[in-house]
Protein backbone atom coordinates (compact mmCIF):
# COMPACT_ATOMS: atom_id res chain seq x y z
CA UNK A 1 0.00 0.00 0.00
CA UNK A 2 2.73 2.62 0.57
CA UNK A 3 4.54 1.37 -2.62
CA UNK A 4 1.58 2.43 -4.27
CA UNK A 5 1.17 6.18 -2.53
CA UNK A 6 4.87 6.61 -3.13
CA UNK A 7 4.59 5.91 -6.69
CA UNK A 8 1.19 8.37 -6.98
CA UNK A 9 3.06 11.34 -4.55
CA UNK A 10 5.94 10.90 -7.59
CA UNK A 11 4.37 11.22 -10.16
CA UNK A 12 1.89 14.18 -8.52
CA UNK A 13 5.63 15.45 -8.08
CA UNK A 14 6.37 14.93 -12.06
CA UNK A 15 3.18 16.58 -12.98
CA UNK A 16 3.90 19.92 -10.30
CA UNK A 17 7.56 20.09 -12.90
CA UNK A 18 6.01 20.58 -15.82
CA UNK A 19 5.14 24.37 -14.67
CA UNK A 20 7.44 24.60 -12.30
CA UNK A 21 10.32 27.36 -12.31
CA UNK A 22 13.52 24.83 -11.51
CA UNK A 23 13.55 20.89 -10.64
CA UNK A 24 16.99 19.39 -9.69
CA UNK A 25 17.69 15.51 -9.00
CA UNK A 26 20.72 14.61 -6.68
CA UNK A 27 22.42 10.95 -5.92
CA UNK A 28 24.49 10.30 -3.27
CA UNK A 29 26.63 7.47 -3.26
CA UNK A 30 29.70 5.80 -1.89
CA UNK A 31 30.48 4.22 -5.08
CA UNK A 32 31.77 7.78 -6.56
CA UNK A 33 34.30 7.43 -3.53
CA UNK A 34 35.10 3.88 -4.25
CA UNK A 35 34.03 1.87 -1.38
CA UNK A 36 30.90 0.63 0.09
CA UNK A 37 30.70 1.79 3.54
CA UNK A 38 27.83 2.95 6.18
CA UNK A 39 26.83 6.34 4.45
CA UNK A 40 25.50 4.11 1.61
CA UNK A 41 23.17 6.03 -1.12
CA UNK A 42 20.98 8.79 -0.89
CA UNK A 43 18.52 10.59 -3.56
CA UNK A 44 16.69 13.90 -3.63
CA UNK A 45 14.08 15.21 -6.32
CA UNK A 46 12.95 18.99 -5.82
CA UNK A 47 10.79 21.36 -7.30
CA UNK A 48 11.30 25.49 -6.54
CA UNK A 49 9.14 27.96 -7.63
CA UNK A 50 10.67 31.62 -8.47
CA UNK A 51 8.68 34.19 -6.88
CA UNK A 52 5.71 34.82 -4.64
CA UNK A 53 2.72 35.48 -7.29
CA UNK A 54 2.65 31.78 -7.19
CA UNK A 55 -0.04 29.98 -5.70
CA UNK A 56 2.13 27.05 -3.55
CA UNK A 57 4.67 30.29 -1.98
CA UNK A 58 1.17 32.10 -0.78
CA UNK A 59 0.06 29.18 0.67
CA UNK A 60 3.27 28.73 2.62
CA UNK A 61 3.15 32.81 3.61
CA UNK A 62 0.07 33.08 4.75
CA UNK A 63 1.16 29.56 7.02
CA UNK A 64 4.09 32.23 8.43
CA UNK A 65 1.28 35.20 8.93
CA UNK A 66 -0.47 32.32 10.77
CA UNK A 67 2.56 31.95 13.21
CA UNK A 68 2.84 35.42 13.69
CA UNK A 69 6.52 35.36 11.47
CA UNK A 70 6.73 38.64 10.19
CA UNK A 71 7.11 38.31 6.69
CA UNK A 72 9.73 41.27 5.21
CA UNK A 73 7.89 42.52 1.69
CA UNK A 74 11.71 43.87 0.90
CA UNK A 75 12.68 39.78 0.34
CA UNK A 76 12.24 37.97 -2.70
CA UNK A 77 10.29 34.69 -1.86
CA UNK A 78 10.97 30.89 -3.30
CA UNK A 79 8.98 27.81 -2.22
CA UNK A 80 9.05 24.79 -2.82
CA UNK A 81 8.76 20.68 -2.70
CA UNK A 82 11.81 18.17 -1.97
CA UNK A 83 11.13 14.33 -2.19
CA UNK A 84 14.49 12.27 -0.29
CA UNK A 85 15.78 9.20 0.58
CA UNK A 86 18.80 7.97 2.68
CA UNK A 87 20.49 4.74 3.31
CA UNK A 88 22.76 3.86 5.65
CA UNK A 89 24.10 -0.02 6.15
CA UNK A 90 27.27 -1.72 8.08
CA UNK A 91 30.27 -2.13 6.48
CA UNK A 92 29.73 -6.27 6.01
CA UNK A 93 26.35 -6.40 3.49
CA UNK A 94 26.93 -9.71 2.70
CA UNK A 95 25.53 -10.63 6.43
CA UNK A 96 22.00 -11.21 6.88
CA UNK A 97 21.97 -11.27 10.65
CA UNK A 98 21.88 -8.94 13.15
CA UNK A 99 25.46 -7.00 13.69
CA UNK A 100 25.03 -5.38 16.91
CA UNK A 101 28.96 -4.69 16.89
CA UNK A 102 28.61 -2.19 13.31
CA UNK A 103 25.54 -0.29 12.99
CA UNK A 104 22.04 -1.01 11.41
CA UNK A 105 20.40 -1.07 8.33
CA UNK A 106 18.43 1.78 8.14
CA UNK A 107 16.15 3.55 5.53
CA UNK A 108 14.68 7.42 5.58
CA UNK A 109 12.27 8.58 3.15
CA UNK A 110 11.00 12.28 3.48
CA UNK A 111 8.54 14.49 1.58
CA UNK A 112 9.55 18.26 2.57
CA UNK A 113 8.07 21.60 2.21
CA UNK A 114 10.55 24.57 2.51
CA UNK A 115 10.04 28.47 2.37
CA UNK A 116 13.08 30.41 1.27
CA UNK A 117 13.65 34.04 1.68
CA UNK A 118 16.24 36.08 0.25
CA UNK A 119 18.35 39.28 -1.12
CA UNK A 120 21.14 39.75 -3.34
CA UNK A 121 23.28 38.66 -0.39
CA UNK A 122 21.30 36.72 2.11
CA UNK A 123 18.66 34.09 2.91
CA UNK A 124 16.58 32.46 4.93
CA UNK A 125 14.91 29.37 4.83
CA UNK A 126 12.42 27.39 7.22
CA UNK A 127 11.43 23.86 5.80
CA UNK A 128 9.50 21.09 7.37
CA UNK A 129 9.84 17.46 6.71
CA UNK A 130 7.61 14.60 7.19
CA UNK A 131 9.40 11.48 6.94
CA UNK A 132 9.17 7.55 7.40
CA UNK A 133 12.14 5.03 8.56
CA UNK A 134 11.61 1.58 7.84
CA UNK A 135 10.75 -0.40 5.17
CA UNK A 136 7.83 2.72 3.89
CA UNK A 137 11.06 3.97 3.07
CA UNK A 138 11.92 1.49 0.14
CA UNK A 139 15.53 1.85 0.95
CA UNK A 140 16.07 -2.30 0.57
CA UNK A 141 14.61 -1.80 -3.00
CA UNK A 142 16.22 1.60 -3.67
CA UNK A 143 19.71 0.27 -2.76
CA UNK A 144 19.11 -3.45 -4.66
CA UNK A 145 18.42 -1.77 -7.84
CA UNK A 146 21.19 -0.07 -8.15
CA UNK A 147 23.83 -2.40 -6.60
CA UNK A 148 22.13 -4.31 -9.89
CA UNK A 149 23.16 -1.53 -11.88
CA UNK A 150 26.66 -1.10 -11.04
CA UNK A 151 27.53 -4.60 -11.00
CA UNK A 152 27.83 -5.20 -7.02
CA UNK A 153 26.12 -7.90 -4.84
CA UNK A 154 22.72 -7.16 -3.13
CA UNK A 155 22.92 -6.43 0.73
CA UNK A 156 21.98 -9.26 2.15
CA UNK A 157 20.71 -7.45 6.01
CA UNK A 158 17.66 -5.49 5.18
CA UNK A 159 15.44 -7.61 6.51
CA UNK A 160 17.08 -6.91 10.29
CA UNK A 161 16.62 -2.92 9.13
CA UNK A 162 15.17 -0.80 11.77
CA UNK A 163 11.52 -0.96 12.21
CA UNK A 164 8.44 1.70 10.80
CA UNK A 165 8.93 4.88 12.29
CA UNK A 166 7.13 8.26 11.69
CA UNK A 167 9.08 11.26 12.25
CA UNK A 168 8.86 14.95 11.86
CA UNK A 169 11.33 17.61 11.71
CA UNK A 170 12.41 21.26 11.67
CA UNK A 171 14.67 22.97 9.58
CA UNK A 172 15.94 26.93 9.90
CA UNK A 173 18.87 28.13 7.99
CA UNK A 174 20.50 31.46 7.74
CA UNK A 175 23.18 32.08 4.79
CA UNK A 176 24.90 34.79 3.07
CA UNK A 177 27.79 35.80 0.49
CA UNK A 178 30.57 37.25 2.99
CA UNK A 179 32.55 38.30 -0.01
CA UNK A 180 32.94 38.10 -3.76
CA UNK A 181 35.01 39.54 -6.08
CA UNK A 182 37.88 39.20 -9.64
CA UNK A 183 40.59 37.03 -8.80
CA UNK A 184 41.78 37.85 -12.67
CA UNK A 185 40.47 39.03 -15.84
CA UNK A 186 38.18 36.27 -16.46
CA UNK A 187 37.92 34.63 -12.89
CA UNK A 188 35.51 35.48 -10.46
CA UNK A 189 35.22 34.20 -6.75
CA UNK A 190 32.66 34.30 -3.74
CA UNK A 191 33.30 32.98 -0.08
CA UNK A 192 29.33 32.11 1.35
CA UNK A 193 29.12 30.65 4.98
CA UNK A 194 25.96 29.10 6.28
CA UNK A 195 24.29 28.01 9.81
CA UNK A 196 21.45 26.43 10.55
CA UNK A 197 19.22 24.54 13.48
CA UNK A 198 17.32 21.25 12.77
CA UNK A 199 14.49 20.15 15.59
CA UNK A 200 12.39 17.07 15.30
CA UNK A 201 12.14 13.19 16.23
CA UNK A 202 14.50 12.45 13.32
CA UNK A 203 17.31 14.48 14.12
CA UNK A 204 18.29 17.58 16.63
CA UNK A 205 21.34 19.56 15.70
CA UNK A 206 22.99 22.65 15.05
CA UNK A 207 25.17 23.20 11.94
CA UNK A 208 27.61 25.53 10.14
CA UNK A 209 29.65 26.00 6.99
CA UNK A 210 31.76 27.83 4.72
CA UNK A 211 32.78 27.51 0.77
CA UNK A 212 35.12 29.17 -1.64
CA UNK A 213 34.38 29.31 -5.18
CA UNK A 214 36.00 30.44 -8.51
CA UNK A 215 34.93 30.30 -12.11
CA UNK A 216 34.03 31.82 -14.96
CA UNK A 217 30.27 33.12 -15.96
CA UNK A 218 28.58 30.68 -13.33
CA UNK A 219 25.68 31.58 -11.40
CA UNK A 220 25.49 34.12 -9.16
CA UNK A 221 23.57 31.60 -6.29
CA UNK A 222 24.12 30.57 -2.67
CA UNK A 223 27.00 28.27 -3.31
CA UNK A 224 25.52 25.92 0.29
CA UNK A 225 26.65 22.62 -0.21
CA UNK A 226 24.50 21.16 3.37
CA UNK A 227 25.81 17.19 4.20
CA UNK A 228 22.78 15.49 3.33
CA UNK A 229 20.88 16.72 0.48
CA UNK A 230 19.48 19.80 1.53
CA UNK A 231 20.45 21.84 -1.23
CA UNK A 232 17.63 23.40 -2.25
CA UNK A 233 18.97 27.45 -1.66
CA UNK A 234 21.10 26.18 -4.44
CA UNK A 235 18.38 26.82 -6.88
CA UNK A 236 17.57 30.45 -5.78
CA UNK A 237 18.86 32.57 -8.64
CA UNK A 238 20.18 35.79 -7.39
CA UNK A 239 21.68 37.33 -10.79
CA UNK A 240 20.34 37.86 -14.18
CA UNK A 241 19.11 34.82 -16.25
CA UNK A 242 22.46 32.94 -17.10
CA UNK A 243 23.45 32.86 -20.45
CA UNK A 244 26.16 30.51 -22.18
CA UNK A 245 28.54 28.07 -20.91
CA UNK A 246 30.42 28.93 -17.40
CA UNK A 247 32.06 26.96 -14.76
CA UNK A 248 33.07 26.77 -11.30
CA UNK A 249 34.88 25.07 -8.50
CA UNK A 250 34.10 24.91 -4.74
CA UNK A 251 35.96 23.88 -1.61
CA UNK A 252 34.57 23.64 1.61
CA UNK A 253 33.66 22.78 5.26
CA UNK A 254 31.05 21.79 7.55
CA UNK A 255 30.76 20.82 10.80
CA UNK A 256 27.34 19.18 12.55
CA UNK A 257 26.63 19.27 16.38
CA UNK A 258 24.52 16.65 17.01
CA UNK A 259 22.32 16.46 20.43
CA UNK A 260 19.64 13.75 18.69
CA UNK A 261 19.63 11.28 15.94
CA UNK A 262 17.17 8.93 15.92
CA UNK A 263 18.76 6.17 13.88
CA UNK A 264 21.69 5.95 16.11
CA UNK A 265 19.56 6.14 19.63
CA UNK A 266 17.10 4.15 18.66
CA UNK A 267 20.09 1.62 17.38
CA UNK A 268 21.31 1.99 20.98
CA UNK A 269 18.42 1.20 22.76
CA UNK A 270 17.82 -2.12 20.82
CA UNK A 271 21.54 -2.79 21.71
CA UNK A 272 23.56 -1.93 18.46
CA UNK A 273 27.04 -0.28 19.35
CA UNK A 274 26.25 3.01 18.25
CA UNK A 275 27.24 5.44 20.28
CA UNK A 276 27.05 8.82 18.31
CA UNK A 277 29.81 11.51 17.37
CA UNK A 278 28.13 14.54 18.80
CA UNK A 279 30.64 16.32 16.31
CA UNK A 280 30.20 15.48 13.14
CA UNK A 281 33.19 17.11 10.10
CA UNK A 282 33.30 17.17 6.77
CA UNK A 283 34.73 18.69 4.05
CA UNK A 284 33.89 18.73 0.14
CA UNK A 285 34.81 19.66 -3.27
CA UNK A 286 32.75 20.13 -6.23
CA UNK A 287 33.07 20.75 -9.62
CA UNK A 288 30.18 22.55 -11.29
CA UNK A 289 29.05 22.98 -15.45
CA UNK A 290 26.93 25.89 -16.78
CA UNK A 291 25.21 26.17 -19.74
CA UNK A 292 22.31 28.35 -20.37
CA UNK A 293 19.16 27.13 -17.79
CA UNK A 294 21.27 23.82 -17.58
CA UNK A 295 23.51 23.24 -14.18
CA UNK A 296 25.53 20.13 -13.81
CA UNK A 297 27.79 19.39 -10.23
CA UNK A 298 30.01 16.53 -9.19
CA UNK A 299 31.31 16.30 -5.66
CA UNK A 300 33.45 14.60 -3.28
CA UNK A 301 33.22 14.76 0.59
CA UNK A 302 34.79 13.16 3.31
CA UNK A 303 33.54 13.49 6.99
CA UNK A 304 34.48 12.02 10.45
CA UNK A 305 33.00 8.95 11.89
CA UNK A 306 28.85 8.73 13.08
CA UNK A 307 29.57 6.47 15.87
CA UNK A 308 32.73 6.23 18.87
CA UNK A 309 33.01 2.69 17.84
CA UNK A 310 33.47 3.26 13.83
CA UNK A 311 37.41 4.28 13.50
CA UNK A 312 37.57 5.14 9.82
CA UNK A 313 36.01 8.26 8.06
CA UNK A 314 33.15 8.09 5.56
CA UNK A 315 33.65 9.35 2.01
CA UNK A 316 31.45 9.00 -1.08
CA UNK A 317 30.50 11.07 -3.99
CA UNK A 318 27.62 12.49 -5.49
CA UNK A 319 26.24 14.43 -9.03
CA UNK A 320 23.30 17.09 -8.88
CA UNK A 321 21.85 18.13 -11.99
CA UNK A 322 18.93 21.19 -12.21
CA UNK A 323 17.27 22.76 -14.72
CA UNK A 324 15.75 26.20 -15.17
CA UNK A 325 11.89 26.66 -16.99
Amino acid sequence: MFKKNAQYLLLLLSSITLSADQVSFSLYNDFFAGNDGHFSNGVAFTWLEDNKENAYTNLLLDGLNTLDIKVDSSKKYNAGVSLTQLMLTPNDTTLSTVQYNDMPYAGYLALSTYLIASDSDSFIEYAFDLGAIGPASLAKHTQNSFHGIIGNNKAQGWDTQLGTQITVNLLLQYGEISWEGQVSDDLNADWFNHAGLSLGNFNTSASTGTALRIGQNYVRNFNEHYPYLREEVTLVDIAPEHKGFGWSVSSGLDTELVAYSYIFDEAKDQGYQTNKERVILAAHLSGDIYYDNHKFSFFYQGQTPFTKQDNSNNYFGGIVYSYKF
